[in-house]
């Protein structure tokens, strides 16, 4: 009789194992092992043309979704409901309600969506938009709770996009407008939420830094003052996540739009180096700079205003290489994309540089991310109105750097854009994909070693 029950049950155990597999739950070494998609897209352009670009949009995150099969995915946006977000929230509502319930999504069952729709609160809006997916095979999903400092279960799909700041898992902050003394107003700031996902604790910061306003501006120094306008708002965060309710027990992503640019005077002074250039200015009695151009010719001055006229620059044959206005930044493409390929612009990608040892990244092998051409037609042109930069990243800070790094083939890690040959709007998303364990505890070091390194630290 015992045996012929331990047959029964025997059966049944495998019956519920391979339900179990045919259902898509998965073992606890899959488990283990967990898929992380982390995206980052400034989806301002979307909301001016939500039949055409929306639609192509969403099939392309959908394909990296496919591909990746994440168990976890971080989607972080700004600039949500674009130029026209004073009129309504609900295209914004409608968009991600869109996102939640389609079909490639359907086995994501827990969602928590941020979505910062506060604009009648100046001093707090930022226009950002966390969203995240935990599919349906994860046994053990949590929010940390900011205020209680606890990390509490979460359950269904929930969206808010009201009163986020009184959120108690999500901590959002608007930069102060002394960061961006030129801008009028800004709608840049940071947001924040942490996971602990099958154990392993993940803090994501979407953040969106401040642009160069005027291209004329960014050509006048090496660096540009826009660059130090980033950097230190970009300290300022980095110093928020160590002083407040700092990530300790885990690891954290800063992603986002950070408007990184590339040092344009010395970029121009690379690929002209021979060109006569013409400073056209304005005639009114301020005589300001309207247009640089730098044409094909050796300038026959050594200053840095080698021709300079008023009005309209003065007729010649030589050609046009550069012309540079507020809003304008026509290059010869020869010259911006020799080879087909913008490998060579990597060198003027400074700005990364200022948190070196605080925040890594992978190696950057895709073109600039902005600013693509909005023409549905054109999935690969940019548009002549800023010089290409690679505006949106998706940054690790060391503890992060080293998690992925300890995985096997460090966690087969993929650093791109999504939609590479389509139209996405003026910024093309950016994704970072890995696959990885959690964190080990660190072994309990020896008490003689202990005291040994204590003593080691204090002589040097």
């Amino acid at each position: 009789m015992t045996s012929f029950l331990l047959g029964v049950i025997s059966k049944l155990r495998g019956l519920i194992l391979r339900d179990d597999t045919m259902t898509g739950s998965r073992s606890n070494d899959a488990v283990e092992n967990m898929n992380y998609l982390i995206i980052t897209a400034n989806v301002g352009t979307l909301f001016e043309d939500p039949e055409g670009i929306q639609n192509v949009w969403m099939e392309e995150v959908f394909k990296v979704v496919k591909e990746r099969q994440p168990h976890l995915i971080a989607m972080h946006c700004q600039e949500i409901g674009g130029k026209d977000y004073k009129s309504s929230m609900e295209p914004v509502k409608e968009f991600f309600d869109k996102l939640m319930s389609s079909e490639a999504l359907n086995e994501f069952v827990i969602v928590r969506g941020y979505l910062d729709g506060d604009f009648d609160h100046v001093d707090q809006y930022t226009a950002l938009g966390n969203i995240y997916f935990v599919h349906k095979s994860v046994n053990n999903a949590m929010l940390f709770n900011y205020t209680s400092g606890e990390f509490e279960d979460v359950s269904e799909k929930k969206v808010f996009s009201k009163d986020i700041p009184k959120l108690s898992c999500v901590k959002k902050e608007k930069f102060e407008q002394n960061f961006f003394p030129d801008c009028r107003w800004s709608r840049k700031g940071y947001c924040r939420v942490r996971w602990r996902i099958n154990g392993q604790v993940i803090e994501f910061v979407n953040i969106h830094l401040f642009h160069d306003d005027n291209n004329l501006v960014s050509i006048k120094s090496s660096p540009s003052p826009y660059t130090s306008y980033r950097k230190r708002a970009l300290k300022f965060v980095l110093n928020r996540l160590q002083e407040e309710s700092p990530c300790r027990d885990g690891v954290s992503f800063v992603c986002g739009d950070f408007n990184f640019r590339l040092d344009v005077k010395s970029l121009v002074q690379k690929l002209c180096p021979a060109s006569k250039q013409q400073v056209v200015r304005a005639p009114t009695e301020e005589e300001e700079v309207i247009r640089v151009v730098y044409r094909n010719g050796e300038s026959e001055s050594t200053d840095d205003e080698a021709s300079v006229t008023n009005g309209n620059e003065e007729s010649t044959s030589d050609e046009v290489l550069v012309k540079i206005e507020k809003k304008v930044f026509e290059v010869e493409q020869s010259l911006l994309r020799p080879n087909s390929s913008y490998s060579h612009l990597r060198r003027f990608d400074l700005e990364p540089n200022d948190v070196e040892g605080k925040l890594m990244e992978f190696d950057v092998s895709f073109p600039p991310t902005y600013p693509f051409s909005e023409d549905t037609s054109n999935g690969e042109g940019y548009m002549d109105t800023r010089c290409p930069s690679w505006c949106d990243r998706i940054l690790l800070t060391q503890d992060s750097w080293d998690w992925i790094h300890s995985q096997e083939n460090h966690g087969n890690a993929v650093y791109d854009t999504i939609g590479s040959n389509v139209c996405m709007g003026d910024h093309k998303p950016v994704y970072l994909a890995f696959t990885a364990a959690p964190q080990k505890p660190d072994e309990p070091v020896p008490e003689d070693k202990a005291q040994s390194s204590t003593t080691d630290e204090a002589t040097t």
